[in-house]
């Protein structure tokens, strides 16, 4: 924070909404900003550092959440100015929040000004709220850094570094998949936990959405299995799997990296998509004493693996179609394909892609073990 502050006082001038512009000491930060529907009405709300001088020190609150409303989110926005006199640097957000009621009503409500205004980055993560308002988000006071919008952009990073679950999305993918055809956005969901030291941040499922509307959402496995459909390479994550030597004990696998490799073929009238996702990644830990590493236990270690990650995909697969929405993108690839096919199926997608058929193939292989090839032993 204290580099951005730095950046933005070398800077003459910058920018600001409407015409001409405004010097440096005239501005505020808003950290993050979203929007959301209640009553007919537009909520938007926004997180504004507060400035701190190093001789002040910063033992007082570092951040000031404000809300206004109005018929439009350009409305609403602009209202803050009635209890804010400093002009918002939108540019310096850094995520975006959509609250559960806008997204299930009409996001048109929303992407209209996002898309038009030439002050948000387009490369700004997008995530929707569950069961808290975004005034609940935004005034939560994080673990290990002042600012909430900072730690939601923080998370989705190191979740999907570390554990592989939910994929992070931006502003500008979002627009890509509203006005495609053959695609739809999924995006992820974040709510409040109950804590001893007071409610905490929780990224928990992604909403899954239809044209304009959210219309569900995936749960963690049929999440793990969205990012693991990506046909782009992934990478980071864990996943366990049954130890075969000891019912009831797991195995930890590391995942290293993987791809999807997604081919529709039509044969019959029939639409098959044809999935072969490739990966590899490595032993990382085991309930249990039995020793694992011996070629025939390796294979089934393999083997198992093929068959969790096998099970991802599928489940998100038939979650999407359950909800007929197309996130995985199928429609595009007919059309890539099959153009003239897809000129004839494309107005009756919808209808077209919950019967799509699917042949999974996963090949997984496990590299190394790290420090030891041995379960930890304790003497008697």
């Amino acid at each position: 924070m204290k580099k951005l502050l730095l950046s933005l006082l070398i800077l003459p001038a910058l920018l600001m909404p409407g015409c001409g512009t405004v010097e440096i000491n005239r501005s505020s930060i808003p950290l993050g900003f979203g929007a959301d529907y209640r009553n007919n009405r537009i909520i938007f709300t926004t997180q504004i550092a507060i400035p701190s001088s190093p001789s002040k020190g910063s033992s007082g609150p570092q951040f000031i959440v404000q809300s206004s409303n109005g018929a439009t989110v350009a409305e609403a926005a602009r209202r803050v100015s009635l209890s804010n006199s400093q002009y918002p640097l939108w540019s310096q957000s850094s995520i975006m929040l959509w609250g559960e009621d806008l997204a299930r009503s009409d996001l048109a409500l929303f992407m209209d000004f996002v898309s038009r205004n030439r002050f948000v980055r387009k490369n700004i993560p997008v995530v929707v709220t569950h069961n808290a308002t975004i005034e609940e988000i935004f005034n939560t006071k994080p673990i290990a850094t002042p600012y909430t919008a900072i730690a939601i952009k923080d998370l989705l990073q190191t979740q999907q570094n570390e554990l592989g679950i939910y994929t992070p999305v931006t502003l500008g993918e979002v627009i890509s998949r509203f006005s495609a055809p053959g695609i739809e956005p999924v995006i992820p969901m974040i709510t409040l936990k109950k804590d001893k030291a007071g409610p905490q941040l929780l990224l928990q499922d992604m909403a899954v959405f239809r044209g304009r509307r959210m219309v569900g959402t995936l749960n963690e496995k049929e999440s793990r299995g969205y990012r693991l459909l990506s046909t782009k390479m992934i990478q980071g994550g864990l996943f366990t799997i049954p130890n075969p030597r000891e019912p009831g004990k797991w195995v930890t696998l590391e995942l290293s990296r993987s791809i999807a490799r997604v081919t529709p073929q039509i044969t019959g009238g029939d639409i098959v998509m044809k999935i072969e996702i490739t990966g590899e990644g490595n032993f990382y830990e085991q309930s249990g004493t039995a020793q694992l590493f011996t070629p025939p236990i390796f294979m089934q270690l393999q083997g198992a693996a093929d068959r969790e990650l096998t099970s991802q995909a599928a489940t998100c697969i038939a979650k999407a179609q359950a909800l007929d929405s197309d996130i995985l993108g199928w429609g595009t690839l007919v059309h890539a394909a099959y153009p003239q096919v897809w000129k004839e199926i494309s107005p009756q997608w919808e209808q077209f892609f919950p019967e799509v058929k699917s042949d999974i193939s996963v090949k997984f292989n496990i590299r190394r073990s790290y420090l030891t090839d041995r379960s930890f032993v304790f003497r008697e």
